[in-house]
């Protein structure tokens, strides 16, 4: 996972200028500060190795595998650098990584990932000397002397590059973004965490091979090689999970062709599920799977008559449950697909209500799966926040105040409380149409309107008749919060 800068559409308001300017600035005044404690490199053949090495793992790392999934190996390089080089070594490794790598970051981000793994490996080498690591690991032989002269140091200085790197980055993105420090620095721990205990192993290892086995530089060979084996395989996952977007886009343009005054909402759905998801904590396979459900929770209208997608009156009964029975049919085209497996509780139940008055299955309270009752916040919100035929879009105070009048009845009050965090967190548009777009989508009420909700709610007799309309099994409902 590459500790490396955020994107960020505001990433360059004048406080983020400011703040890129001090991590840069003062990484440098760390360096300096570092030679005169610790003095210059002492092995200066094995700082230009470390240097390339840097450089080649910055500049070969992945950065497409998935969401939120990155693989570099420069963390590695930068922990052998705090014991083979000292601390000004260490951070001329840490620099010169990211200064001399070509690729297309915005200049104030490569100006912050240079000030920023600067800061990484300095700190990380002046906790190694502190923690009473041997420089260069001299006159350490042993395996026990190993682990705890230099083992342990190492760990040390491990755990102080991941917190700095998750600090450095919550920082910016508290400046840029407004996202909170606190919630931003655990969401990095939680992700970055179990890669940095990888990256503490290797690097003793490292260290090990060069010095005390005597192996010297081809130690890099023998500990960098496999791990670019490893790069290559998980490109190759990458080249799947893109496969996997291709088909998703392909679902989603054939619901947005049959409605297309919806386009984009199954984009937007899936966006506010994955911040949902995000706010309550879950892991990254959860969010994952929630976002596939918010983007694919409206699959089953390609099996909805198009006349009864955009009416030109007021639908009757039975044409409410042909409508509702999207839920069934939207279970019955991803069903049999591997990686669409976790979306099937989220197509199947976004239309359930906490009090158990919703479809298709009536189910209630925390029976719903978790998925299904956070995109059902999400397809609401949206869809409020949306211009129809009959009404303005809902400003976002507007549509949070509807969502929050609701919880206990409609949605969970878990989820809606943690809308509002999400607001406060990220920016939200209303969405506007043409007038040309509104004219051909029709006048009925659009099925994911609250008053649409509360209809079957108040009538058991139609949601009586969608279930003897669409006998169906749909997957049995998993996980709650």
């Amino acid at each position: 996972m590459s500790p490396e800068a955020e994107g960020s559409g505001r990433f360059e308001s004048w406080a983020t200028v400011v703040t890129v300017a001090v991590v840069f600035s003062s990484s440098l005044a760390l360096l300096a500060v570092s030679w005169v404690w610790a003095g210059p490199p002492r092995d200066w053949l094995a700082l230009g190795i470390l240097a390339v090495l840097g450089i080649a793992s910055w500049t070969l790392r992945e950065t497409s595998v998935g969401q939120r999934v990155q693989i570099s190996f420069t963390s590695i390089v930068m922990l052998a650098a705090a014991v083979l080089v000292g601390p000004v070594g260490a951070g001329i490794v840490g620099i010169v990584s990211t200064l001399v790598a070509l690729g297309p970051d915005k200049p104030i981000v490569r100006v912050f990932n240079i000030g920023m793994f600067g800061w990484m490996a300095t700190v990380s080498a002046v906790v190694y000397r502190l923690a009473g690591g041997p420089p260069h690991a001299d006159g350490v032989a042993g395996a026990a002397q190993l682990l705890l002269r230099v083992g342990l140091p190492l760990i040390l200085a491990d755990v102080a590059q991941c917190l700095t790197n998750a600090v450095a980055l919550s920082l910016v993105m508290r400046v840029a973004n407004g996202v909170p420090v606190r919630m931003h620095a655990w969401k990095l721990l939680s992700t970055m965490g179990p890669a940095y205990i990888g990256y503490g192993v290797i690097g003793f290892l490292y260290v090990v091979l060069w010095v005390p086995a005597r192996v010297g530089w081809f130690s890099s060979v023998l500990v960098l090689a496999p791990l670019f084996v490893a790069r290559w395989a998980f490109v190759q996952y990458g080249e799947e999970f893109r496969a996997h977007e291709r088909t998703l886009r392909a679902l989603v343009a054939a619901v947005e062709t049959k409605d297309p005054h919806n386009a984009g909402h199954s984009d937007r759905v899936a966006k506010l599920s994955e911040w949902l998801a995000e706010a309550i904590g879950l892991g990254h396979k959860e969010i994952q799977e929630i976002r596939t459900s918010g983007m694919l929770h409206d699959i089953g209208k390609v099996g909805v008559p198009t006349r009864l997608l955009r009416p030109r009156r007021d639908l009757n009964d039975e044409e409410l449950a042909v409508i509702a029975d999207h839920a069934h049919g939207g279970v019955d085209l991803v069903r049999g697909i591997d990686f669409l497996e976790g979306s099937v509780d989220g197509i199947a139940h976004h239309h359930e209500r906490w009090d158990g008055h919703g479809y298709p299955d009536g189910l209630a309270g925390q029976a719903i799966p978790l998925v299904a009752r956070i995109v059902a916040v999400a397809d609401t919100f949206d869809a409020l926040t949306t211009t129809r035929a009959y009404r303005p879009a809902f400003t976002v105070e507007q549509a949070h105040a509807e969502v929050e009048r609701r919880a206990g009845t409609q949605f969970d009050p878990q989820i809606v409380e943690a809308l509002g965090r999400v607001l406060a967190r990220h920016d939200w548009t209303t969405t506007d149409r043409s007038p040309e777009l509104l004219a051909s989508a029709g006048v009925a009420l659009d099925h994911d309107e609250p008053e649409v909700s509360d209809l079957f709610a108040a009538r058991a007799d139609l949601r009586a008749s969608l279930h003897s309309a669409a006998p169906r099994q749909v997957v049995p409902a998993r996980g709650s919060a």
